[in-house]
């Protein structure tokens, strides 16, 4: 049976605002309209017939058992659910990550079996990126630490230093030896003119610096946040 006798739901589909694709039972894509194809980088790529494991791009071979992981719960589930992917899309070089909404639903043949899934996608902002992932105020959300003081790494070491973490507890966060941080708290205290981890905190509610998430914190990868 064909499942898109119906030339109405693909012609929504192209000209949506979204992005959207249709699956098999098994993840293999079946369709997926031009903005999709431009979004997710499929450009230059036979896609149909193919699962993300089969998808030569880094998003794909990177995430792919978390998608088909999504596509699997939705077909056991036989209901909508919806999820937050983080990766980077538009086949862009940055080092930026984009979070894209995914809500995916059961589709159904004329005998109400689940022969595949439909896939809607669209990009989210920042602020709506951490509401979703953290439930943070959208209101105390900033990516770009607006300031000509602290390096990259130092703004890491603030950032963990705010939520109370020991010196030995933000090396392990970010990799490096608790002496190192301690040498990194040194000179911002310093920068800031501070002497304490409590005097710390007030000068990044004044400048701003409490608001600062650094984007290299947000994990790539599918979050369900709706079943």
């Amino acid at each position: 049976m064909n499942i898109f006798s119906d030339k109405n739901i693909l012609s929504f589909m192209e000209k949506s605002l979204g992005n959207w694709c249709v699956k098999d039972i098994n993840s293999d894509y079946i369709f997926m309209n031009k903005k999709g194809i431009d979004y997710y980088g499929f450009n230059k790529i036979d896609f149909e017939g193919k699962s993300d494991k089969d998808i030569p791009i880094e998003r794909c071979q990177e995430l792919w058992p978390e998608f088909i992981a999504h596509d699997r719960k939705v077909i056991e589930k036989n209901k909508k659910i919806a999820a937050i992917e983080i990766h980077k899309y538009n086949s862009s070089s940055s080092a930026n990550i984009i979070a894209n909404y995914c809500e995916k639903t059961p589709l159904y043949d004329d005998n109400n079996n689940i022969v595949g899934v439909v896939c809607y996608g669209i990009e989210l902002d920042n602020a709506a990126l951490l509401h979703y992932m953290n439930r943070l105020s959208i209101q105390k959300i900033e990516f770009d630490a607006q300031n000509d003081i602290f390096s990259k790494r130092e703004l890491e070491v603030i950032f963990w230093a705010q939520q109370r973490l020991t010196a030995k507890e933000i090396a392990k966060r970010l990799g490096i030896s608790h002496q190192t941080v301690e040498g990194h708290l040194k000179l911002i205290y310093k920068k800031a003119d501070v002497h304490s981890i409590l005097q710390l905190i007030e000068y990044c509610k004044h400048v701003g610096l409490d608001r600062y998430i650094p984007m290299d914190f947000i994990r790539k990868g599918v979050q369900i946040i709706d079943e």
